[in-house]
C-alpha cells in the first residue's frame, strides 16, 4: 500500500491546491472583488461564482479581465489564482503525457547498474522494500507477467521502482531488462522452472569471472540443490527455498519444546504442501524419525500430498519412515469430522494421542486460526503452530491467550531477506 508520506504528497498536489484555488477565488468574489470584463460577479449566486472559479483552470482569467473593486488584499489573492490555476492544469497535462510516453519507453531505456526483480507478489514486495534500504539511489525494475491493480497501487508511489509488464520467458523481455548491465538479478516468481532457466542463461551470458549476483526463488528442495550446484560461485548459493528457511527456524523452536517431554511425538499436518513437507523433512533431519510415533495428514487430497512427499525422499529416508503409521484424511481442516479420528487416536483408536504436535499450514490464515482454536479446545496439551503471513493483532492476542504458536511467515522471512540482500550488497557494484 502507498505510504503515508506518498498519500500526503498526492493529496497536496492533486486535491489541496485545486481546493485552494476554488476557495480563494470564491472568497474574493464574495468579498466584493469584481473583474473588468464581466458583470457584477460579487452579487451573483454561489453557483455562478463557482463556475467562474472553475474556468480559471482552463483560461486563467483571460476571459474575466483584471480584478477590480473590493479590498486590495483580495484583488491580489484573485490575481494569484490567475497564475496558479493554469499552472496546475499544465502540470497535470504534462505529467499525464510523460506517463504515457514513459510506458512506451520504459522497456527501451538504457538501464545500467540497476536491480532486476522478477515477480510482484508478497515476497517480491518485501525484497523490494529491503533493496530500497540496502541500495540507496539504485533503480529497481520489477517485471511481472500479470500486472494487477494491487501491484500498481503498491509499486506506483515508490521512488526508483519501475513496474514493467512482461514475461521473463520471452527473449524480448529479457533483452529489455538489460541483465548484462544490472547490479543484481532477483528471480522471485512462483514459476520455479522459469526462475532457474533465466538464472542459468544469465549466468552463462553475463556471469563473467565473479558471477552475476543473483537471488533465485525455488520451491522444490531437490531442484534447489541441483540448481545451486550449477550456479554456485565461491561458496555462494543463489537459489533459496523460502519454506526451508522458515521451516528450519520453527522446527528448531518446536524441537526445543519437545525435548522437555518424554516419549515420541504424534505429528499432525493440515494443508500438506511444500511448507508442511519441508517442516517434516527438517524434523526428520534434526529430531530424527525415532522420535515420531505417528503422522496424520489433513489435505484436500491427502493421499496425493503424502505420495509426493514420500517419493521425494531418498531411499534411506523412505526406509526410516516406512514403519511409521501415517493416517491420511482427505478433507478440509474446517470440518470437525476430519479431526475426530485424529484427536481420539490415529486410525480411529480409542486412546487419545499424547505429545501431539500440530502444524496448521494451509494458505488460508483465518481457517488456520479457527482450526487451531478447535484443536486447543479438544487437546489442551498439544503443541499447536499456526501459519500466517503478516499476523494480525487479533491473531497474536488469540495465540497468547490460547497458548498457540503463531508462525508469522512475513516476520520470519524478513530476517532471511535481510541476510540474502545483505550478501548481495557485500559483493558491491559490478565492474
Amino acid at each position: 500500500m502507498p505510504t503515508r508520506r506518498n498519500f500526503l504528497r498526492t493529496f497536496f498536489r492533486q486535491v489541496f491546491l485545486v481546493l485552494l484555488v476554488l476557495v480563494v477565488s470564491i472568497l474574493a468574489f464574495r468579498n466584493g472583488v469584481n473583474v473588468s470584463d464581466r458583470g457584477d460577479i460579487p452579487n451573483d449566486a454561489f453557483l455562478m461564482q463557482l463556475y467562474y472559479a472553475i474556468g480559471l483552470f482552463a483560461l486563467g482569467g483571460m476571459d474575466l479581465g483584471m480584478p477590480t473593486g473590493g479590498p486590495r488584499v483580495w484583488q491580489m489573492a484573485l490575481l494569484a489564482t490567475y497564475f496558479l490555476a493554469p499552472a496546475l492544469t499544465a502540470a497535470t497535462v504534462i505529467e499525464g503525457l510523460w506517463r504515457a510516453i514513459w510506458l512506451r519507453l520504459v522497456d527501451k531505456w538504457p538501464w545500467r547498474d540497476h536491480i532486476v526483480l522478477a515477480g510482484g507478489g508478497r515476497v517480491a514486495r518485501a525484497v523490494v522494500a529491503e533493496c530500497l534500504r540496502a541500495f540507496p539511489g539504485t533503480r529497481i525494475l520489477v517485471v511481472e507477467k500479470r500486472v494487477t491493480d494491487s501491484m500498481l497501487s503498491h509499486f506506483g508511489p515508490l521512488k526508483r521502482v519501475y513496474l514493467i509488464g512482461g514475461d521473463t520467458t520471452e527473449p524480448s523481455t529479457v533483452e529489455a531488462l538489460r541483465i548484462g548491465h544490472a547490479r543484481a538479478l532477483m528471480l522471485l516468481t512462483n514459476d520455479e522452472l522459469a526462475n532457474v532457466e533465466l538464472a542459468v542463461q544469465s549466468e552463462a551470458h553475463f556471469g563473467g569471472e565473479n558471477g552475476l549476483p543473483m537471488l533465485v526463488r525455488v520451491a522444490d528442495l531437490d531442484l534447489t540443490d541441483r540448481a545451486n550446484r550449477m550456479l554456485a560461485r565461491e561458496g555462494r548459493q543463489p537459489c533459496v527455498n523460502i519454506h526451508k528457511a522458515v521451516a528450519e527456524k520453527i522446527c528448531r523452536d518446536s524441537i526445543d519444546y519437545m525435548k522437555e517431554n518424554e516419549g515420541r511425538e504424534n505429528l499432525v499436518f493440515t494443508g500438506f504442501g511444500r511448507f508442511g513437507q519441508t517442516y517434516l523433512r527438517q524434523f526428520m533431519k534434526v529430531r530424527g524419525t525415532e522420535h515420531i510415533d505417528s503422522i496424520a495428514i489433513i489435505d484436500k487430497d491427502a493421499e496425493l500430498a503424502w505420495q509426493r512427499f514420500f517419493d521425494g525422499l531418498s531411499r534411506d529416508q523412505r526406509s526410516q519412515i516406512s514403519d511409521i503409521p501415517v493416517h491420511r484424511q482427505s478433507g478440509l481442516q474446517e470440518d470437525p469430522r476430519v479431526w475426530a479420528p485424529i484427536l481420539s487416536g490415529t486410525g480411529g483408536g480409542e486412546r487419545p494421542l499424547t505429545n501431539l504436535v500440530v502444524l496448521l499450514g494451509t494458505n488460508d490464515d483465518p481457517s488456520n486460526l479457527k482450526a487451531a482454536m478447535r484443536v486447543r479446545d479438544q487437546s489442551p496439551e498439544a503443541y499447536v503452530m499456526v501459519r500466517t503471513f503478516g499476523a494480525s493483532s487479533f491473531a497474536r492476542q488469540i495465540g497468547a491467550e490460547m497458548n498457540l504458536e503463531i508462525v508469522d511467515i512475513a516476520q520470519e522471512l524478513q530476517v532471511q531477506i535481510k541476510a540474502w540482500v545483505g550478501e548481495i550488497r557485500k559483493r558491491g557494484p559490478r565492474g
